[in-house]
């Protein structure tokens, strides 16, 4: 549904829900790349220094970032719920763990995070918008005020 208005945008107000999305797939893309890199540099699995809900959470994005990247294309309410709950979690997580690793430590190890958030908080605040603008440009036009021409015999 959505890919084809992704690609075409024949209605003006979905011209920056496009800029939108292309910002989220850029940061699930930039996501994807990261943990692919990181199965490749330490193996599946390979986040062993946290416990392993969280090793196992860190290496399933790798499946969930490019599911929302598909989602958002061709079925946007569902790959902005999805955004959603990816950056609530990864969020949650990513700083649960920094602030463990500082209140261990007392250095900051992740710097990172803070680009992690400011598009968390993007999402966020981008998502009901968007979600306005497509429900209102799929479907839910207004008729048109000329009434189409029929003949009567």
């Amino acid at each position: 549904m959505f890919g084809k208005l992704f690609l075409v945008f024949k209605y003006k107000e979905l011209n920056f829900v496009r800029i939108i999305f292309a910002i989220y797939i850029f940061g699930f893309c930039y996501g994807t790349t990261n943990h692919i890199i990181d199965i490749h540099r330490d193996g599946l699995l390979g986040y062993d220094y946290v416990p392993l809900p969280i090793n196992i959470y860190w290496t399933l994005l790798t499946i969930l970032d490019p599911l929302a990247i598909i989602l958002l294309l061709f079925l946007p309410f569902l790959g902005m719920v999805l955004s959603v709950l990816i950056m609530i979690t990864d969020l949650a997580v990513n700083i649960s763990v920094a602030l463990y690793y500082y209140l261990q430590t007392g250095t900051f190890a992740d710097g990172r995070l803070f680009l992690q958030i400011a598009f968390g908080l993007f999402v966020f605040v981008t998502v009901p918008f968007a979600w306005k603008r497509i429900k209102g440009s799929s479907g839910n036009r207004p008729p048109s005020p000329h009434p189409p021409n029929v003949r009567k015999n």
